[in-house]
């Protein structure tokens, strides 16, 4: 079955103090190309395979994009309004997507420690859901995370007139989503503020720098 990738990448990073998150460096690569990177295996080749959904930092990021080598880089599609919550960025990406896709993988820009391994064991995962589950979203001790990934009826019912939130659909239909729980932390964990900067290079010991 043919995955499409979304990555929600139009938050303004006020909480970091108003920077490009993804633009973040990590051992001399962004956190934008490190998961570009590991998405690489595991995508079509088209680039409406994988879309990068844009708002705020837009032309930063878009210049950074330009500079990645092609078979990692996505289509890059810009929100509008951004300001708005994760619904209308991600509506924005499932509409730019291939219309062949039979499951979608959506994952945040900001997510450090997410690699390729991580998101074929969600796919596998989903893979081997029960008959009706259609939505999968992973749980760690609690706590919600990503990649989240739903089927092409999902998608079709988020980009149709009445545009549903996925947070809507999920609460019309409790019975088709799968809360998947799991103890791996790369799922739930991202950087909104300095401390979480902090905290990660502490335990990593990874060198870091925003870029100029």
């Amino acid at each position: 079955m043919k995955t499409g990738f979304v990555i929600l990448a139009a938050g303004a990073g006020r909480r970091m103090g108003g920077v490009a998150k993804c633009l973040l460096e990590l051992e001399g690569r962004t956190l934008l190309e490190r998961l570009l990177t590991h998405l690489e295996p595991l995508r079509g080749p088209s680039r409406h395979d994988l879309v990068l959904v844009l708002g705020h930092h837009a032309i930063d990021i878009q210049t950074h994009v330009a500079q990645l080598p092609d078979k990692i880089a996505p289509l890059c599609v810009i929100n509008p309004r951004p300001e708005d919550d994760t619904a209308s960025s991600l509506r924005a990406g499932l509409r730019a997507l291939a219309h062949d896709v039979g499951q979608v993988v959506v994952l945040l820009a900001d997510q450090p420690l997410i690699d390729g391994t991580d998101v074929q064991a969600a796919l596998n995962a989903f893979k081997g859901r029960e008959p009706g589950i259609r939505v999968q979203v992973p749980m760690v001790h609690g706590q919600p995370g990503h990649p989240v990934i739903f089927d092409a009826l999902v998608r079709e019912a988020l980009i149709a007139p009445l545009q549903p939130s996925l947070r809507q659909w999920r609460a019309a239909h409790p019975g088709s989503v799968r809360l998947w729980v799991t103890e791996n932390p790369h799922y739930t964990r991202d950087l909104d503020t300095p401390a979480d900067l902090e905290a990660l290079v502490r335990e990593t010991r990874w060198s870091w720098r925003w870029p100029g």
